[in-house]
């Protein structure tokens, strides 16, 4: 009595098991995913009225990159984008519309796949008047191969 009940327990820990292992192989999940940072929020910029050159969102990891979407008054007019050290850090740029003025804003970030990453922003707002923003999250260094998928909800 007492083999069988270890038995069927073992062996439900061993599907579970299997299952885990299964979902890991199938969703894409690398479980040596060393290449690649966990999806980790270093810091969160604040809405952005600036513009830039390019009305898209982008994956930025040098003050070049930067430099190509900004220009040197834009630059010095917002503090969160001046100090980013691009050695170790990745800047994922958002640009958005609303039809009314973003009051509200949550940033999620995670990583789906080895290589592959979604930044989802949820905002809100209340005045009723159109709204083009940027939007941001300071992030641990991406490797130029990385794909990140960015996406607005409204609420």
């Amino acid at each position: 009595m007492k083999t069988t009940t270890i038995l069927r327990k073992a062996a439900a820990m061993l599907f579970a098991l299997m299952l885990v292992m299964t979902y890991s192989c199938d969703s894409g999940i690398d479980i040596d995913d060393t290449d690649y940072p966990d999806a980790l929020i270093i810091r969160e910029l604040p809405k952005l009225t600036i513009m830039g050159k390019h009305l898209e969102s982008v994956v930025i990891n040098s003050q070049q990159e930067l430099e190509s979407v900004f220009n040197d008054t834009e630059l010095q007019r917002e503090e969160s984008l001046a100090a980013i050290d691009f050695s170790k850090y990745t800047l994922l740029l958002g640009y958005g519309t609303y039809g009314n003025e973003v009051s509200t804003m949550e940033h999620y970030y995670a990583k789906i796949g080895k290589g592959s990453y979604r930044y989802l922003i949820e905002i809100s707002g209340l005045a009723t008047q159109p709204d083009a923003f940027r939007y941001g999250v300071i992030v641990p260094k991406l490797p130029k191969t990385a794909k990140v998928t960015f996406e607005i909800e409204k609420l």
